[in-house]
């Protein structure tokens, strides 16, 4: 009798897991494909087109930012990000080369984060100054 009992236990639990994975599956996308995400995207496109800067679908900025920007917008204060950008104007050790930043790509990093995250963007403003800037084209 006791086999019996141990077949139902794992019919229960494989069945559980079932119904996790399926709930998981079909909600995983519902937040990304939001009204809230698909109107951030067509905001941060309209202010993309109009400061003459190349933008991504519709379609495209919905998957990858979502509703809240996702890690990009997340770590748009961190510390590591702003020491990748001192690595980059070659402040760091021997063998690094200078990279002068296009002023475009951080007005596109400002643009972004004044659609997904307004509250971080006086903090990259503050440390943006500090960068020497170049035309790269």
């Amino acid at each position: 009798m006791p086999e019996k009992s141990h077949t139902w236990v794992y019919i229960v639990i494989i069945v559980v897991i079932a119904a996790l994975m399926v709930a998981g599956a079909v909600t995983f996308g519902q937040e990304k494909n939001s009204p809230e995400a698909r109107a951030k995207a067509k905001d941060l496109i309209a202010k993309l087109n109009a400061a003459g800067l190349a933008a991504p679908s519709e379609a495209a900025a919905v998957r990858l930012f979502g509703a809240d920007g996702g890690r990009a917008a997340e770590r748009a204060d961190n510390a590591l990000l702003h020491a990748q950008y001192a690595w980059d104007r070659g402040t760091s050790g021997p063998a690094s080369r200078p990279v002068i930043i296009d002023p475009d790509f951080l007005k596109a990093a400002e643009i972004f984060l004044s659609v997904y995250a307004p509250e971080k963007l006086a903090g990259f403003r503050q440390f943006v100054n500090g960068l020497d800037l170049q035309e790269t084209k």
